[in-house]
């Protein structure tokens, strides 16, 4: 019980010395405007974790044979693959939390289990063994010590989130490698501990050429141990080869691979930038309304990553496509880049940038809302057939009715400080449009920690545009209560106002709490970027500053536009070509891209109805379906006005 208190006080102590400046400034009001700097800190909950969360374990009738590989460059996101690993541990696979991975995507252990809540479920609490990364069984038996039998792998300490702490023996923060022995006990095989430091991804071959691994149901298991209070101890793991015959030995660590990356230019982490030059989405009225040079990205690219470790630069050639997912087939290519006879890729060089312009392929200027996939494939004429999925790396962007400087996910968290006295803390952005139009509401992504037992009021608003900051009075506000749970498939809250808000030029919109003695956290995105002063943050004193971040950063906080619909009801003129349905085919969720509706049902072939929206979700552009017998559909939007559309959906 000593320890525990010693260890809490240290604790706190810590972080009371690191917030001081920060409460300093944030908790006393200052007479004049400037620039803050904005810091984010780990999560303590990912909701959108959820989705992924596996329902059952599941293990491999048989075990796998040689060779064993995975750079997770599938999925794109979520748990690790159950045909190479087995679905427990809360390892994630994305493209947004290791630095400069080997190849696109990377297995984080980031502290969160599966369902993207925190080990511990507490404010503070000591460290602990934390995530695992566990193989399927593989079939080693019928091996010799002398068949050359190794395992690779790179890893990496810390993540675009934080440095690890500093490992000691009463508080862990390590990761840690096990092989399982003949007799069914797991062995550590390797270690290491943290010293407070991010690593760069270094690669490791462990020899397995002794009797005691070589059997028929051999596993190897990472796992990681740090804080159960948030994920800021992060650990990566790509790249992982176990095979026989590797007459190279412990020298292993070069392949002959050329694969897309994580991040552009200097950027560490994320995947392909976005194809928007101001934003990550934005209603498709206001896309098409855009003046020249328009809002597609003339600097469309992605770091690509040489394994080689040649000396002599290596031919490649790059193609760009998009094409819109509602639609069909390709619509235009971004980038199409042959090999010259000195080669694209460089030699004795990582990682470099491969760029294009996503202006070199013209989007329709169509009414229609879009579901936009922007592609990079390689030919790195490789013949290892392990190698081919990671020349390839994609994009989504939708052109739907909201805006968007984030790319959806969040790493970290921001806070709204409850002041003691004055004016409640707030957030805004400001947006620049490219025509008159109308903001319905507001989408935000509350992050809920161990504290937030209870539900939450915010009160959202819109502010005219005074001089390049926020006017003093608002046009409109809205005051509702975010409850402490996500309603079921959602990954955001919305809230509307009572009538659309009239806006032109350029607005500011956000959010402001009152002073309830609770910091409230909301989802911050890493692996993005918002323009200059277009980011800004009132005091207790109703002064608002522009807001930088020590790195990238975008809120997610994004407001939901109209098209110049002045009223809260949907036209009666609105039609079934104003809805998309996406994807379609779907199995599970579906997304409504669309103007407003009151109610969704789902129809099967001869008219019966099998699913109906419930009345917490009524509206709601997603569509968390049951399981259904695959085949045709229709879906019934009930508008605000009474009329009913209807769409095809097929299930798969």
């Amino acid at each position: 019980m000593l320890t525990l208190f010693r260890l809490r006080a240290r604790r706190l102590l810590c972080s009371l010395l690191r917030a001081w400046p920060l409460l300093l400034l944030l908790l006393t009001a200052g007479p004049l405007a400037a620039q803050v700097t904005l810091p984010t800190a780990p999560l303590s909950a990912d909701p959108a974790r959820a989705r992924y969360a596996p329902t059952a374990a599941q293990h491999r009738p048989t075990a796998l044979v040689l060779p064993f590989f995975d750079d997770f460059t599938t999925p794109l996101e979520g748990m690790p693959s159950v045909l190479r690993w087995q679905p427990v541990g809360g390892a994630f696979v994305s493209n947004r939390l290791a630095l400069r991975p080997l190849t696109r995507g990377a297995a984080t252990l980031d502290g969160l289990l599966a369902n993207g809540k925190t080990y511990s479920g507490q404010v503070n609490s000591p460290n602990g063994v934390l995530d695992s990364l566990v193989s399927q069984p593989i079939n080693l038996g019928g091996l010799g010590t002398g068949d050359q039998v190794y395992l690779s792998f790179a890893w990496q300490a810390g993540s675009l989130v934080s440095a690890p702490g500093s490992s000691i023996p009463s508080d862990p923060v390590r990761l840690e490698l096990f092989v399982k022995t003949t007799t069914g006990a797991w062995e550590s095989k390797w270690v290491y501990n943290a010293v407070r430091q991010r690593t760069p991804f270094r690669q490791v071959v462990i020899d397995l050429n002794q009797a005691k691994y070589l059997h028929g149901t051999f596993q190897f298991m990472f796992v990681a141990s740090g804080s159960t209070t948030d994920n800021s101890d992060n650990f990566s793991v790509d790249y992982v080869l176990l095979d026989r015959g590797r007459s190279r030995g412990l020298t292993d660590t070069t392949f002959i691979d050329v694969a897309t990356g994580a991040g552009y230019r200097t950027q560490p982490t994320g995947g392909l930038r976005s194809p928007l030059r101001r934003f990550t989405a934005l209603p498709v009225w206001q896309f098409n309304a855009a003046p020249a040079p328009g809002e597609l990205n003339p600097d469309l690219g992605v770091n690509i990553t040489n394994l080689s470790g040649s000396a002599a630069p290596l031919p490649l050639d790059a193609t760009g496509t998009v094409r819109d997912l509602n639609a069909g087939p390709v619509s235009g290519f971004w980038l199409q880049s042959q090999s010259s006879g000195q080669g694209l890729v460089p030699g004795n060089t990582r990682q470099f940038p491969l760029v294009g312009s996503a202006a070199a392929a013209p989007l329709p200027a169509t009414a229609a809302p879009k579901l936009l996939r922007y592609t990079l494939a390689l030919n790195s004429r490789e013949t290892t057939p392990r190698t081919l999925p990671n020349d390839t790396i994609a994009r989504d962007v939708e052109l739907n009715n909201y805006y968007a400087y984030d790319d959806g996910s969040s790493e970290n968290v921001v806070n709204l400080l409850p002041y003691p006295t004055g004016q409640s803390s707030a957030f805004a952005y400001l947006i620049d449009l490219n025509q008159p139009d109308y903001v319905r509401g507001l989408r935000l992504v509350p992050v809920f920690t161990a504290s937030d037992a209870s539900s939450r009021s915010v009160t959202i608003s819109v502010w005219a545009n005074n001089g390049g900051q926020p006017a003093t009075a608002t046009l409109a506000t809205k005051t509702a209560t975010i409850p402490a749970a996500y309603p079921a498939g959602f990954k955001y809250i919305q809230i509307d106002f009572d009538q659309p808000v009239r806006v032109s030029g350029s607005f500011f919109v956000g959010f402001s709490q009152p002073s309830t003695g609770r910091t409230l956290h909301y989802g911050f995105d890493l692996n993005s970027r918002v323009p200059a002063r277009h980011f800004w943050r009132r005091d207790n004193a109703n002064v608002w500053d522009s807001v930088s971040v020590a790195q990238n950063g975008a809120l997610l906080m994004r407001p939901v536009m109209t098209n110049n619909v002045a009223t809260a009801s949907t036209p009666a003129t609105l039609t079934a070509e104003a809805f998309v349905l996406y994807p379609n085919p779907a199995h599970g969720l579906v997304q409504v891209a669309g103007p407003a509706f009151a109610r969704a049902a789902v129809l099967d072939a001869v008219g019966r109805v099998v699913w109906v929206q419930p009345a917490a979700q009524a509206g709601s552009a997603t569509l968390p379906l049951p399981a259904l017998p695959p085949g045709m559909y229709l879906v019934r939007l009930t508008l605000p006005d009474g009329q009913a559309v209807t769409q095809r959906l097929l299930l798969k």
